[in-house]
């Protein structure tokens, strides 16, 4: 997935991280004496294997193994020794980084109008920070005022689920202006473009699914955006309908039930609860703890 919508046109290729989707001969390192992030534990056997990057800790055996399919539901991955192991999603960005000095992060968000921020993403922000000894920002793209250039290099992360104009175009060009105003910047793929978040969201899914299910996310114009909902759909094992599009499917199947697939609270959240829809992706514990795992470990 990643290497049909990180490379979108405004990137640069040092920016962006290698694909892990697709099959392929790769690395496990293994170790026996070290800690697994809590939050993204649970996922190790359900992800194919190429997806689950390993870095080591201490004494590592390297084995070579053949990741099997596309998809999150993968049952036959077992972890292959009797020690815990250390998942690292970032070893290519902690080979360039110092090991004296975190990163700063900046997340850039959608925001509602005026630059409002939900509270489950300041809230998360805060509790983020208190992982990180570097800062964590937070930006909106509804405000008009921009957090300050930090003094260290800069980690810019789009928290984007889809490959529309804002990941393509503005958060290109908010990279661009930091680079201007001397911020050392590596910009990551948009959120939607990493393998371990749909794998946090499927095991979610997972729990709540139930006849009728439908996955209901913000409408998007036709074209990259196509491809992506294709693959989603058939890596989540579920229908995927356009916000628009959802009342005409609403009186189509009397059954239908739906989940949004919404980082926060929005317009379109807010509408579905009055059909009992279930909360923002960011409002679930699991997906919430398993993303503060995952930047947690960022360099």
């Amino acid at each position: 997935m990643a290497s049909y919508f990180a490379n979108h046109p405004n990137r640069s290729g040092s920016d962006h991280l290698p694909d892990t989707f697709h099959g392929r001969d790769v690395s496990i390192q293994l170790a026996g004496n070290s800690r697994l992030v809590g939050g993204v534990a649970p996922l190790l056997d359900e992800l194919p294997i190429g997806m689950v990057p390993i870095r080591p800790a201490r004494q590592w055996s390297t084995i070579g193994v053949a990741t099997a399919r596309h998809g999150f539901d993968s049952g036959d991955t077992r972890v292959m020794t009797p020690g815990d192991l250390v998942v690292d999603p970032w070893p290519l960005l902690r080979n360039r980084s110092s090991a004296s000095q975190q990163f700063a992060l900046r997340m850039v968000v959608h925001g509602r109008s005026g630059g409002v921020v939900p509270a489950c993403l300041s809230s998360f922000v805060d509790d983020l920070q208190g992982k990180r000894s570097a800062p964590v920002q937070l930006q909106a793209l509804t405000a008009e005022e921009c957090p300050c250039v930090p003094d260290r290099p800069l980690l810019l992360l789009p928290l984007l689920l889809w490959p529309g104009a804002h990941a393509r175009t503005d958060v290109p060009a908010i990279r661009q202006r930091l680079r201007i105003d001397g911020a050392r910047v590596t910009m990551l793929p948009f959120l939607g473009a990493w393998p371990l978040w749909w794998g946090l969201v499927a095991s979610s899914i997972q729990r709540q699914r139930e006849p009728g299910s439908v996955l209901v996310h913000h409408p998007l114009r036709e074209g990259v955006a196509d491809r992506f909902l294709a693959m989603l759909s058939v890596s989540l094992n579920l229908p995927l309908v356009s916000f628009d599009c959802w009342p005409e499917h609403q009186t189509q199947h009397a059954d239908a039930r739906p989940i949004p697939l919404a980082l926060a609270p929005n317009r379109m959240t807010e509408s579905l609860r009055q059909v009992d829809a279930p909360p923002p992706l960011l409002e679930h514990p699991s997906i919430r703890e398993g993303l503060l795992d995952l930047l947690a470990c960022l360099p």
